[in-house]
């Protein structure tokens, strides 16, 4: 069954299968655990003397791989430039056939389950390695990436400070196939309060902060309609206990043209924002460069719009200098 849902993300990173090797400086890493949504694990720790430093989770899209998504998105130069580490949770064709991560099951993307408690030790045991700052993890990713990226930062609350999704969808918006592709059309709409409570949902009687959240999103995406940027801001406003409708929208952001953003704070700070790329489809925003905002590579589906998408990502985050 879980090939019908593969073949729907089949467009959208038709992205080479060859073997790559590693980056300089990237490792696969074993025995992180129990694994119990069998995921390999690489890693991107930069030269020096590392303290007291940001860790980045990466999820890659379907028909990618770490190796790809560390290319294309620029994470472990921005890595090294800036001094935290990227963790590189892989899938696998034996878990799904198209390599895309299996945000729609609640068997992979529920607390203490699957691949999210993969991904959990994969944290873990970056932390037991590496002088890590536990109030600055993150977790980002794109499609499917992006999608899992929006269930880890629901199912663990407690672990990140922050998320950014690219062409994801909201939490808790598949539960099989069928509903997966509802969702990546757009067509699963909810309440924030229906949102925020399949959230909840995971962690009964939580009472701390949910991290914050930024969404990316094409407005010409007709694999993952750009509809979903907006149901993932209903999610997490009401988890934030924001009024949705109540951002503060900038045209041009940046001086790009291309780009509208809308920020929503909370006590002076920023909780969501929300990134739309215009005239952008189902890809990676790039925009290649030697400059101090600029990064990522072109392919298939990484398109250079000027915007930078893993810089501002890290922005987000605030471990850019």
């Amino acid at each position: 069954m879980q090939r019908y849902l593969s073949i729907a993300f089949l467009a959208v990173m038709a992205l080479s299968r060859c073997e790559k090797p590693a980056m300089a400086g990237m490792a696969e890493v074993t025995g992180f655990g129990s694994n119990p949504g069998e995921l390999k694990y690489f890693q991107y720790v930069p030269e020096g003397r590392l303290r007291n430093v940001p860790l980045v989770v990466v999820l890659h899209g379907c028909l990618q791989d770490a190796q790809e998504m560390a290319r294309l998105a620029g994470w472990s130069s921005l890595a090294e430039q800036e001094k935290f580490i990227v963790l590189y949770p892989q899938q696998q064709v034996v878990n799904n056939l198209n390599r895309c991560f299996n945000w729609f099951q609640e068997s992979d993307n529920a607390k203490g389950a699957g691949e999210a408690l993969s991904v959990k030790q994969m944290i873990d045991h970056a932390i037991a390695q590496h002088d890590v700052d536990k109030r600055r993890i993150f977790v980002t990713g794109v499609s499917a990436g992006g999608a899992m990226a929006v269930a880890m930062a629901a199912a663990y609350p407690e672990l990140f400070e922050s998320a950014v999704a690219l062409a994801g969808v909201p939490y808790g918006a598949a539960t099989d196939i069928a509903s997966g592709m509802q969702a990546m059309g757009g067509n699963v709409r909810l309440s924030p309060e229906a949102w925020g409570d399949k959230a909840r949902s995971q962690n009964p009687g939580y009472s701390g902060l949910y991290p914050r959240m930024a969404v990316m999103h094409g407005t010409d995406d007709n694999i993952v309609k750009i509809t979903n940027a907006g149901e993932i801001v209903n999610q997490w406003s009401n988890l934030w206990g924001i009024d949705a409708i109540t951002g503060a929208t900038e045209m041009n952001f940046a001086g790009n043209p291309r780009v509208m953003r809308v920020l929503w704070s909370k006590n002076g700070a920023r909780a969501i924002a929300r990134y739309d790329i215009g005239g952008m489809g189902h890809a990676i925003p790039v925009d290649p460069g030697s400059g101090p905002r600029q990064g990522g590579e072109t392919a298939a589906f990484a398109k250079d719009v000027d915007f930078h998408s893993t810089w501002w990502a890290a922005e987000f985050f605030g471990i850019t200098r």
